[in-house]
């Protein structure tokens, strides 16, 4: 999907972390990112938009408050990232484990039910600016999806009237994640989550930001019992189920990579919606 990148070299992060690293190696990383490790530190270097310092900065203070999340580095400028190449990379401890699966979705559930009891730090709130709107308006016309113009459009449209009632109910904001799913938990060899990556795009905002996740697993409602769903609001669940499914696909539309991805991670979670919002429903209040 990406071409091959080299890593900075010891010496440059010596310069710009102040630690030193040994022999880098590639590991598996995700859709936005080019990941290394030598076995003590992991290096995450972004592809195009790197996660927000504030971001980065909020791993420390979810870690010391026992949240199990490896934290940033900070950098000699006091920022979060270094560049290299003209993509921005971070430092992070190296934590062992395997990748979550939806069959740790109870250990999962529990754990952002955790992170959701912190609701005191400082942060800028969610805003609900979906990016994927215009890009998907401007390239309705793209070849990927233009045989599906009708039905991306019908998705758009719902999505800004979601937001706009959304945006109209008061709603408590606690931290959340935002892609807190199974590829971004580690777990330990006893099935304890070892770790909770990707802390980039983490802000204040409605519960229901994060447990929409639940929705797009192979057992919504174990998920939400696991979690103790009660009391949701289902505005603000259709909001965040929608938007992932178009963000999704979006993204392989605006890059161009992943034509398989349009249809798994799009369309195929674009035409779930309303059938997972409806096994939310008793979990909701309104």
């Amino acid at each position: 999907m990406w071409s091959d990148v080299r890593p900075p070299t010891t010496t440059q992060v010596r310069d710009a972390f102040g630690v030193e690293v040994g022999e880098l190696r590639p590991h598996p990383g995700g859709f936005e990112a080019d990941a290394f490790t030598d076995g003590r530190w992991f290096m995450k270097l972004w592809r195009q938009r790197p996660d927000s310092d504030a971001g980065l900065a909020l791993t420390a203070e979810l870690a010391a408050r026992g949240i199990p999340v490896p934290a940033a580095e900070r950098a000699l400028d006091g920022s979060y990232t270094s560049e290299h190449h003209g993509r921005r990379y971070a430092l992070f401890p190296f934590v062992d484990g395997r990748q979550g699966t939806w069959n740790d979705a109870d250990a999962i559930a529990r754990a952002m039910r955790a992170v959701h009891e912190i609701t005191d730090l400082v942060l800028p709130r969610t805003d609900m600016d979906e990016w994927c709107i215009e890009v998907l308006r401007d390239r309705h016309d793209h070849p990927w999806i233009v045989d599906r113009r009708d039905e991306v459009m019908a998705g758009v449209d719902r999505l800004e009237a979601v937001i706009e009632r959304a945006r109209a109910i008061d709603m408590p904001h606690v931290v959340c994640h935002h892609d807190l799913f199974p590829h971004n938990v580690l777990v330990d060899r006893d099935g304890r989550i070892a770790t909770l990556l990707d802390w980039g795009r983490a802000m204040p905002a409605p519960r229901e930001h994060d447990v929409f996740a639940a929705l797009c697993g192979p057992d919504p409602v174990r998920f939400l019992r696991a979690y103790g769903a009660e009391g949701l609001d289902l505005t603000h669940l259709e909001y965040a189920r929608l938007a992932r499914s178009l963000r999704d696909l979006a993204v392989r539309v605006f890059n161009e990579v992943d034509l398989e991805g349009v249809n798994t991670w799009g369309f195929d979670g674009l035409r779930r919606v309303d059938a997972d919002l409806a096994l939310s429903r008793p979990f909701c209040d309104r």
